[in-house]
């Protein structure tokens, strides 16, 4: 990475980190690019010459952090790793570390967009595992497309529900409660 790359990673790092902290303080809406550019130190041609206005700057952290997310998830892509289905206690630990900025990205306009990310990428991973479970020369009894969105949206739901009741659970009880909720039905679906 040249030095150029670096300036830019380091700028837009600023405004992440401002954003971050503006947002555990007042909602997205009442945010102002003002606030921003002041508490990241930099100027308004500055902020334009990364972000075109305030959500495309919320769209572009989103992304940041979802393959953050995603990086720090990657061992846990169904391998089977200590007999769980999905390693969503590193999934609930990586959420509440960054719960402030996770709900208030949920609580804006973009809510529905991280999530339909994380369905997106989480889905494709799912119907992996459920067709590696699934016996040679067998039919289903239920759809895989059904099943996948079935157990995608129970993990979504966790997730959302966990966000707004706060920490009630700890990452390794929510684990062992979404495999309470799903192994029965994909126990009953794999099987004569």
């Amino acid at each position: 990475m040249d030095r150029s790359d670096r300036r830019i990673e380091k700028t837009k790092t600023a405004v992440y980190q401002a954003l971050n902290e503006l947002m555990q303080k007042k909602k997205y809406p009442n945010i102002t690019i003002q606030e921003i550019i002041d508490r990241a130190n930099i100027g308004r041609t500055t902020f334009y010459s990364h972000f075109t206005d305030k959500d495309d700057l919320l769209s572009s952290y989103i992304e940041t952090i979802f393959e953050s997310f995603n990086g720090s998830l990657a061992k846990s892509t169904l391998s089977g790793h200590n007999n769980h289905f999905i390693c969503v206690a590193e999934l609930f630990t990586h959420v509440q570390e960054n719960y402030c900025f996770i709900n208030g990205v949920l609580m804006s306009e973009s809510g529905e967009r991280l999530m339909n990310k994380f369905r997106n990428y989480w889905g494709k991973k799912i119907e992996q595992y459920l067709l590696g479970q699934l016996p040679k020369e067998k039919q289903p009894k239920v759809p895989i497309d059904m099943l996948t969105n079935y157990v995608t949206g129970t993990l979504t739901e966790l997730i959302q529900w966990g966000i707004k009741s706060g920490e009630k659970y700890t990452p390794e009880q929510m684990e062992k409660y979404f495999e309470a909720l799903i192994f029965p039905t994909i126990q009953f679906w794999a099987q004569d």
